[in-house]
């Protein structure tokens, strides 16, 4: 149920976004290393964000699995250590 809140509102703000980024069509110069490019700002945000769930969610993901395989060692450790005192 937390999870479907969460994906609810999750959407409603993504509808609210792309309701007002519908409206704004203000072009903007974005000007990065190698080069310059106009693209409407909305657009803009739009690929900021998703850059920035992508990065996030890889970050989340590689510090989840490094501490599922600590948490594996520790558990072997314990069996062995369990083992060695029966």
């Amino acid at each position: 149920m937390k999870i479907f809140l969460i994906v609810v509102i999750f959407i409603i703000v993504l509808l609210v976004a792309g309701m007002l980024g519908a409206k704004n069509d203000q072009l903007v110069v974005f000007d990065y290393l190698l080069n310059t490019i106009e693209m409407r700002l909305s657009m803009l945000l739009v690929a900021f964000f998703t850059v920035g769930v992508i990065l996030s969610s890889l970050i989340f993901s590689l510090i989840w699995m490094r501490l599922k395989w600590r948490i594996g060692s520790l558990e072997r450790q314990n069996k062995n250590l369990i083992k060695i005192e029966n």
